[in-house]
């Protein structure tokens, strides 16, 4: 009799644990999704690269069941909506733009933006709508300083914009901390500008000039070439001429490759330092070869091309991008971004124990308040701009990353903290 009533028993118990796991599951399957929205130009390649990498990411917290709302005692997973600003194609007005981010908001409802408008004029235009709808946005592409002036304009009304990436000033602070290396450690001090004839790349040349003679550096000629050039070697000539010892090349234009290829065909007795986003891409090699041997290129934010040995996890994402066998990255600049961006709005929906869109005045002090590790270093916020804090120590903040093409590979030499080995000089330098 008692081992018919502890049978009984065992049998309630276990069928009211297997319906309470059913339940539980049938909760999560059910779960509304939290919406992600992610309205960018998919004609870039950065745009294309820097999707796959936030679907990734999604997959990858979705495939634990998502993530974990407190206030509503159930994990929610995510999904992603995309709209396509064109903004990055020639000749599309940033109304345009501006509309396909408006339909996407008023329609979709997501629960937060990310990524955001690829070209600056847009995603600056667009900082009205953010405030307008409240709209949580962790923006990861556009650099400009001028979305740092207009949070500051107005933080309260535009307090729920956050640039979850590198900006301009980062990025040429870095690249001119990364040329000064070569001074110091070689004794170099001769600087030849070559910048496409565009105003983005005359004002790189232009501020990467001011901070160089800071340093200084002498510049000992300035070239602006005309967008199409497809020989270099006039302006490679007159660098020859001038004694340069140290080449700076920035522009997008497809003609390019030209250059560094004329750049060691003719012997040019400089360093080169390329501002071009098609060398910063790890399938560059495959295309170019050995032309590309002893440029240093500047990828933005630390492991977005290639792994960093000092940001653990940069050799994760890339693993894993190669584990999925997702194409190569043609632009790898703030792809690693796309991904952190995902990882930081999981971070603050479980501190915060609610979604954005629910209390989005009370979240933004959520994601100001970020602190965690991302594939670029410690994740957080300088708060009088809402700019990621990048600085000299990935355990302190994000880190960006200056590497060496080296037979093949992308080595990191710069900064000191990070770079696993010492720039190089072209052999007919020596």
């Amino acid at each position: 009799m008692k081992n018919k009533m502890f049978l009984r028993g065992f049998c309630i118990l276990f069928l009211s644990s297997f319906f309470v796991i059913g339940l539980s599951s049938i909760v999560y399957a059910q779960a509304k999704p939290i919406v992600l929205g992610l309205p960018s130009s998919f004609f870039q390649p950065l745009v294309k690269s820097g999707r796959i990498a936030v679907e990734m990411a999604i997959d990858e917290i979705n495939s634990t069941g998502g993530i974990m709302v407190k206030d509503e005692k159930v994990k929610r997973p995510l999904k992603l909506v995309t709209a396509d600003t064109r903004c990055g194609e020639p000749g599309t007005p940033v109304q345009s733009a501006l509309m396909a981010v408006d339909k996407m908001i008023t329609e979709e409802k997501p629960d937060a933006l990310i990524v955001a408008p690829f070209r600056s004029e847009a995603m600056v235009a667009t900082m009205d709508l953010i405030a307008k709808y409240k709209m949580i946005t962790l923006q990861t592409i556009a650099q400009t300083p001028v979305l740092i002036n207009i949070f500051k304009g107005d933080p309260e009304k535009y307090k729920y914009w956050f640039r979850a990436t590198t900006n301009s000033t980062y990025v040429g602070t870095t690249s001119g901390m990364t040329i000064d290396a070569v001074r110091k450690q070689f004794g170099h001090d001769k600087l030849f500008i070559i910048a496409q004839d565009t105003l983005w790349a005359r004002g790189a040349a232009d501020a990467t000039k001011g901070r160089l003679e800071g340093f200084g550096w002498k510049t000992v000629g300035y070239e602006p070439v005309a967008v199409g050039t497809n020989d270099f070697s006039p302006v490679l000539s007159k660098a020859r001429s001038a004694g340069a010892q140290m080449l700076y090349v920035v522009g997008d234009m497809p003609t390019l490759p030209v250059c560094f290829k004329q750049w060691k065909s003719m012997r040019i007795p400089t360093m080169l330092f390329l501002d071009f986003a098609v060398v910063t891409s790890p399938k560059a090699w495959t295309t170019y070869g050995e032309d590309l041997d002893y440029v240093i290129v500047m990828p933005f934010p630390g492991g977005t091309a290639a792994p960093v040995k000092a940001l653990p996890q940069s050799a994760y994402f890339h693993k894993k991008w190669q584990d999925r066998k997702y194409p190569a990255m043609d632009d790898p600049r703030v792809v690693s971004s796309a991904y952190d961006a995902v990882y930081i709005l999981k971070d603050a929906i479980e501190r915060a124990g609610f979604v954005p869109s629910k209390n989005p005045d009370k979240f933004a002090s959520v994601v100001e308040a970020t602190d965690m590790m991302g594939i670029s270093g410690r994740i957080k916020f300088d708060k009088s701009t809402h700019n990621q804090i990048f600085d000299g120590n990935p355990k302190e903040s994000s880190i960006i990353v200056s590497y060496q093409w080296r037979a093949g590979k992308m080595i990191p030499v710069y900064p000191d903290i990070v770079a696993e080995a010492k720039i190089e000089l072209a052999p007919w330098m020596k």
